[in-house]
């Protein structure tokens, strides 16, 4: 048994407040011990409440900010790493697009391997225990693709979770080659069913038939809904709606849902109000957004600067109960050029970005537990008798701390071992000899 002192936790994260504990608003966090036994934790107190344990060892985390490993609910393990091949010069969504599909006759089975295996091992040093990636489910490359991810979850299990999802126009699943694609995706571990929308007038249509592909084949769906700055695109209340018609129960979630932003404020509610109705979680990309959203084209118009940047609602659609979560998304590629897959740093942006110090006791759940929630890990993003022994030690007393270092050092603890993982190094991913 290891027994973890002075662990200052988020309060959020636990399962409950120990009696007579202080919480802080602005310094949300509770000092705990936790006790681990093998892979799960067997206890949580408040210091001083789990008593001697003599056969146990013991680690002093001296009052150190503690979380539980984080989850990343939405990244791209097919395309990252391809910025130094692939660069999008322009940063525009549709260039990223167009560049990506050029350096897709690189994705080998090596090639591939080598960048996921890279960014897994980065995020495991970061301190991430579980990861949803999309797959770009398309022929010749579905095949392959769907197979190095499935042989990677197989090489990082017991480490980090893996989940995939395929990502195909929304379209195809109401063809028969799409239907073929779905399949091949679950065969080999696909989570859900995904894939991105555009605004049609079939799209209800072709909605009604990816719910019931869906519902078939018992997975849910994870989509890309919305990612633009357009307030006529509405992917993400059709889908509402098509939830709500075909009465689906599975798990439902939709990333970007950026046009939410700047639709007219009642319509935006009104469609807000359709998502907590159909139960659909909502995964925000704060960091891709940024970069991709709000891009001018140089002319001799004024202003040329950015005037929005992409996020969604996430305020408006926390205070009617959605779930939302933050993820890394695209980590260095033509849709994002920066990132490293570190959910601390993805977390502090989000805060800054979206606000989220007005509830800094709650925000802590947009990479960890809503996260775990919404890939169907409820076990994960806590810290609880039960739960996956899988900690992060940083070198912050104060969530002010880290929110301003993000990126300083910290400790992982798995199972009862602890140990301070390095990132890889750049270099092994491209010959700077040449």
């Amino acid at each position: 048994m290891l027994i973890v002192r002075r662990a200052s936790v988020p309060a959020a994260l636990l399962p409950a407040r120990p009696a007579g504990a202080h919480v802080d608003p602005l310094e949300p966090i509770v000092l705990c011990d936790v006790a681990i036994e093998g892979a799960r934790i067997a206890a949580v107190a408040a210091t001083g409440g789990l008593g001697l344990k003599p056969l146990a060892r013991e680690f002093d985390a001296g009052g150190s900010l503690v979380f539980p490993a984080f989850v990343d609910a939405h990244v791209h393990l097919d395309k990252t790493h391809t910025w130094h091949r692939a660069p999008n010069r322009t940063g525009t969504f549709f260039d990223a697009l167009t560049t990506l599909s050029h350096d897709r006759e690189h994705w080998t089975e090596a090639d591939l391997r080598r960048r996921a295996g890279f960014a897994l091992r980065t995020a495991w040093a970061h301190g991430t225990r579980a990861i949803r990636t999309h797959v770009d489910t398309l022929l010749p490359w579905a095949e392959r693709s769907h197979g190095v991810m499935a042989a990677l979850r197989a090489e990082w299990r017991g480490r980090i979770e893996l989940q995939t999802v395929p990502l195909l126009g929304g379209e195809a699943y109401a063809t028969p080659a799409g239907e073929k694609l779905a399949d091949l995706a679950l065969r080999h571990g696909a989570s859900a069913l995904g894939g991105f929308l555009q605004m049609s007038a079939a799209l209800p249509a072709q909605l009604d038939r990816l719910l019931a592909l869906a519902r078939e084949r018992g997975v849910g769906i994870d989509l890309h809904v919305d990612e633009s700055g357009n307030p006529a695109a509405e992917c993400l209340r059709h889908f509402a709606e098509a939830v709500l018609r075909a009465q689906f129960d599975l798990p439902v979630v939709c990333g970007h849902c950026c046009s939410l932003a700047v639709q007219n404020h009642s319509r935006a509610r009104s469609t807000i109000g359709l998502l907590h109705e159909a139960r659909i979680g909502v995964i925000s990309l704060p960091q891709c957004n940024l970069y991709l959203q709000g891009r001018r084209v140089p002319t001799a118009d004024f202003p040329r600067s950015p005037l929005w940047r992409g996020l969604t609602l996430i305020h408006d659609l926390l205070d009617a109960g959605v779930r939302v979560a933050c993820a890394s998304d695209n980590v260095r590629d033509a849709f994002h050029p920066y990132g490293d897959y570190d959910l601390a740093d993805v977390y502090a942006h989000s805060v800054r970005l979206a606000h989220l110090d007005s509830g800094l006791a709650e925000s802590v759940r947009v990479v960890t537990s809503t996260a775990a929630d919404l890939i169907g890990l409820p076990h994960y993003g806590r810290i609880a008798p039960g739960a996956p022994a899988h900690l992060v030690v940083f070198d912050a007393h104060r969530f002010s701390e880290l929110l301003s270092r993000p990126g300083a050092a910290r400790r992982c603890i798995d199972g009862e071992e602890i140990h301070a993982p390095h990132v890889p190094d750049f270099a092994e991913l491209d010959d700077r000899s040449s």
